[in-house]
């Protein structure tokens, strides 16, 4: 089959190929987000013969304001990897298969308007109302969070604890990553209403247990940091992505 395509092939131009199945595996990533203002696959194979197997030399994905269907947001996403190996035959169903695992390096840029809107989401609110001292139901809005001097974050959020109660808490601390995986908070400092002290500190504990990678990645991959920046009003994660197979929309934590 792939001595008769051959001919064919040659006839043909090889970058309009390879342009071709690079736009074919960027509509399919395309799809994981709800909404991307940029977002571009680049293959790169030499002899382009080597695409009827499915093997790739490089392939590399450059993000731009992006918003995952849970209401997460990213400003970048970049993605390289080597020697990816694909079935041809799924690109023409407008579908990428992989043929083994993808080992990927990554950074992820998030401004602070993407964490405030993040933090806004159904999907996070939902989950830090599961912080619940003295077992009353809580109700946060209007989170705020700053990247402010000495590499640390600021958040800050309005809290209605059960009926009557409105609080204002907050805290600052710095951002540390432990087993490559996990988001920390460290060395808070607090601040709000005297009265919300006890509901900031569970709120830091409760963060702590909840920012792991694995809960959030979306099915079939696993993210790693290796490093984590926070700059000019930027968080700025570098690490690395296995992806086992092609991605799904649905979250790792979807049931969670």
């Amino acid at each position: 089959m792939t001595t008769s395509l051959l001919p064919e092939l040659a006839l043909q131009s090889q970058t309009a190929v390879v342009d071709w199945v690079s736009r074919g595996v960027g509509a399919a990533i395309r799809a994981l987000f709800k909404h991307s203002e940029r977002l571009e696959a680049r293959v790169r194979v030499e002899p382009v013969a080597k695409l009827l197997q499915g093997c790739m030399d490089s392939f590399e994905l450059l993000g731009q304001r992006l918003q995952m269907y849970n209401g997460l947001r990213l400003s970048v996403l970049e993605l390289f990897a080597n020697s990816v190996a694909i079935d041809f035959s799924q690109i023409w169903q407008g579908r990428v298969r992989l043929q083994q695992p993808v080992q990927a390096t990554m950074r992820v840029v998030l401004t602070e308007s993407d964490l405030a809107e993040s933090f806004n989401t159904p999907f996070v609110l939902d989950r830090l109302a599961q912080v619940k001292p003295g077992g009353q139901p809580l109700s946060f809005q209007q989170v705020q969070v700053r990247i402010i001097p000495d590499q640390r974050l600021q958040l800050r959020a309005d809290v209605q604890q059960g009926i009557e109660n409105a609080l204002k808490i907050g805290f600052s601390s710095r951002i540390e990553v432990l087993d490559r995986r996990r988001i920390r908070f460290e060395d808070p400092v607090f601040e709000g209403d005297p009265d919300g002290l006890g509901l900031s500190r569970a709120l830091v504990d409760h963060l702590n247990a909840l920012l792991d990678l694995d809960r959030f990645a979306l099915q079939g991959t696993e993210l790693r940091v290796d490093r984590l920046r926070l700059q000019q009003q930027q968080m700025i994660f570098y690490g690395s992505a296995t992806i086992e197979r092609f991605p799904t929309r649905q979250p790792q934590w979807a049931s969670a």
